[in-house]
């Protein structure tokens, strides 16, 4: 069987390529690994509010599937983000924000891709591509055994950690530093605000990250943290990150109050890049989604970002195949798009860096520039370098 167009991965990048491929009137295939699309749920469930996207990302164009999908998808709407410091001091800004079923996002994503004409193959694995003239040999297994399909292009939407992207000739992300490892527990019987997104810092709980509580609505909650392990102290490198979540559920002065009396009802771990973007496209191969670093670093968001790449993808390779266009125009656009959001989530990520060596410079930060510029952060705003550097001189001074 040869296809024009074979995906693998079907998160919200993956399966947003099969649908814009598939309306683009490609033959055009999704392979997942899962036995069911979008479970286990793989993210805080968090989506900026349509109306928000003209401020986060205004140069994209491909937000359909963003701001279209189905009132059963919301589960909850919040109107605040809050971040704590170290020592539980709240900085607060109004952000309109819902909080999604992603088993059922993911799904819906799907289901229009079908629609459109394109097919998918799930509890399916790929475990090699090999080059050929007219494209790529996919060679896996799925649930009736070993299967080997012929595509015109590739598509590698299975995440930062995919050993596939090496086989197309590109390289995934290795550095620690840019590498946040994740855990989070849905929790039931917690009292949060379910009108407001917290966040925590403290090396304690979160080094090189935070933690976060994401009000479901009717007592539930996605409680979780990532952790990058070049800012893990030394005393706890040998800790299990599931133990740095129970640190923050039953012990933190302002999180516990919370949540010590809620009960894990699933939980979930992972990868999540917080890099800055990494060649996407190779010789009929492209990257999207987590295995490209198309994420807000600063805030480990890749589902809107992962989506417009996706909506881009497919339309590329459409144009592409018709002799349109040069693969490398899906470059271009993405970045065209999202690009702005995302290098700005990595050069605020690199700032935040100079805070996470400890609690004491983040505490400090934060009092400084906390509360003016809490807007900025959640907007992916980055201030101007001789700002931060007067920052910087004011935390030094307070030492």
């Amino acid at each position: 069987m040869t296809l024009d167009l074979v995906v693998i991965g079907l998160g919200p990048g993956g399966a947003s390529t099969l649908y814009s491929a598939a309306k683009h009137g490609l033959k055009a295939l999704g392979i997942d690994k899962r036995r069911e699309i979008g479970v286990p749920i793989q993210c805080g469930e968090l989506l900026p509010q349509p109306h928000t996207y003209k401020e986060i990302l205004p140069k994209a164009k491909h937000l359909e599937l963003l701001t279209s999908f189905p009132d059963n998808i919301i589960r909850n709407k919040a109107r605040y983000v809050s971040l704590y410091s170290p020592k539980g001091v709240e900085y607060k800004d109004a952000f309109d924000t819902y909080i999604i079923d992603r088993s059922r996002y993911d799904k819906w994503l799907v289901s229009k891709a079908i629609e459109a004409g394109g097919d998918i193959w799930i509890g399916s694995t790929v475990h090699k591509l090999e080059k050929t003239s007219k494209g790529y040999r996919v060679l896996g297994r799925g649930r009736s055994g070993f299967f080997e399909v012929e595509a015109k292009v590739v598509v590698i939407a299975a995440g930062a950690s995919s050993k596939l992207i090496e086989m197309v000739g590109l390289e995934r992300e290795s550095d620690e530093h840019n590498l946040g490892h994740v855990v989070q527990y849905v929790m039931a019987g917690v009292e949060a605000d379910e009108d407001k997104i917290e966040m925590y810092s403290g090396r304690r709980y979160c080094p090189g990250a935070y933690a976060w509580i994401i009000p479901r609505g009717e007592g539930y909650a996605n409680v979780g943290l990532g952790i990058r392990k070049p800012y893990v102290r030394k005393e706890d490198r040998d800790l299990p990150i599931i133990e740095f979540l129970h640190r923050f559920i039953y012990d933190h002065p302002v999180a516990s109050k919370k949540l010590s009396m809620g009960k894990a009802i699933s939980v979930i771990g992972g990868v999540v890049p917080v890099g800055p973007p990494l060649k996407s496209v190779g010789d009929n191969a492209l990257l999207v989604g987590d295995s490209a670093n198309q994420v807000i670093a600063s805030l480990g968001a890749g589902v809107p970002t992962s989506v417009v790449a996706g909506s881009i993808a497919g339309e590329t390779v459409a144009e592409y195949l018709s002799g349109d266009a040069e693969l490398s125009e899906y470059e271009r656009r993405w970045r065209r798009e999202i690009g702005d959001a995302i290098n700005n989530g990595y050069q605020l990520r690199l700032m935040i860096d100079t805070l996470c060596r400890s609690d004491t410079l983040m505490e400090q930060g934060l009092k400084i520039f906390g509360q003016e510029h809490m807007s900025d952060f959640v907007r992916t705003k980055v201030p101007a370098a001789s700002k931060f550097l007067v920052w910087i001189e004011k935390i030094a001074r307070t030492l």
